[in-house]
């Protein structure tokens, strides 16, 4: 039977994840996912495609702080929450919204760190930013995550990678929130909804990769055999695609070892 194998969230996107027993979902998604963002000065949002050494950023939730540490320099303490922060417009892929400034410390420790100028921002309360309109309905909230709520991968994709190229491919590198272990290989591909006990996620389209998956996490250098492997086992109508990207509908908590039902298109 299929089950969730691992969750994961990501505090700061593109920076290290944290890895949970597991997701409680509100509006936007997973709590305390993709809730806060580094931008340029011009509010654009900065990722690992620009700045490999995010990855090296870890980022973890308090109770009331998000802490972060790097190599090198001392730990910073961000509040999640902030009464009369002052908001600047950011943008993220397509999409501008307001967002909250975490102020100059932060931007401080962020601009070292990386090396560049740049601020830390945080997702206010009443975001409104609205899931792609061709797959979800209107009011339908998503972080400062790509485009979706969920990122769904499967452990058995996984290893056909892994075997293509020769050595244990960490699933980390593709930086999904649910994993799924017990599924066929690229069964995924075929997926409309995977059925929970409490309700459902459905699936809205294929996760469309960029460079990171290809960048040793050890090293952050790009590996010319991960690139060819999903290249060779990948590539659909000219597109790298691994994973899935979903949308939860009356689930309130995804647990590791939930069984899943998988539920293909005909």
């Amino acid at each position: 039977m299929p089950h969730i194998s691992r969750l994961f969230i990501y505090p700061i996107k593109s920076c290290a994840p944290v890895e949970v027993e597991r997701l409680v979902f509100d509006r936007h998604g997973p709590v305390g996912d993709r809730r806060f963002l580094l931008v340029d000065e011009q509010g654009g949002f900065i990722t690992q495609r620009q700045q490999p050494k995010m990855a090296r950023i870890r980022p973890v939730l308090e109770e009331t702080v998000l802490r972060v540490d790097v190599d090198g320099q001392a730990t910073l303490r961000v509040p999640l929450a902030e009464q009369g922060a002052l908001r600047k417009t950011v943008t993220v892929w397509n999409d501008s919204l307001s967002a909250e400034d975490c102020g100059d410390d932060a931007a401080a420790w962020f601009s070292s760190a990386l090396g560049i100028d740049c601020r830390l921002v945080r997702l206010p309360a009443d975001s409104q930013r609205q899931v792609d309109l061709r797959y979800a309905e209107p009011g339908q909230w998503v972080s400062f995550a790509d485009g979706f709520p969920v990122l769904v991968t499967t452990e058995s994709s996984l290893g056909a990678l892994s075997e293509r190229v020769g050595r244990d491919i960490q699933m980390e590198r593709f930086r999904p929130n649910v994993v799924v272990n017990g599924s066929a290989v690229f069964a995924e591909r075929r997926w409309q909804m995977l059925k929970h006990k409490d309700g459902q996620l459905a699936i809205c389209k294929p996760c469309q990769r960029c460079v990171i998956p290809t960048r040793s996490m050890d090293t952050l250098e790009r590996e010319a055999d991960v690139l060819d492997a999903l290249k060779e086992l990948c590539r659909i109508d000219g597109k790298i695609l691994f994973g899935q990207n979903a949308l939860v509908s009356d689930i309130h908590q995804l647990c590791v070892g939930d069984e899943l039902t998988e539920h293909f298109v005909e």
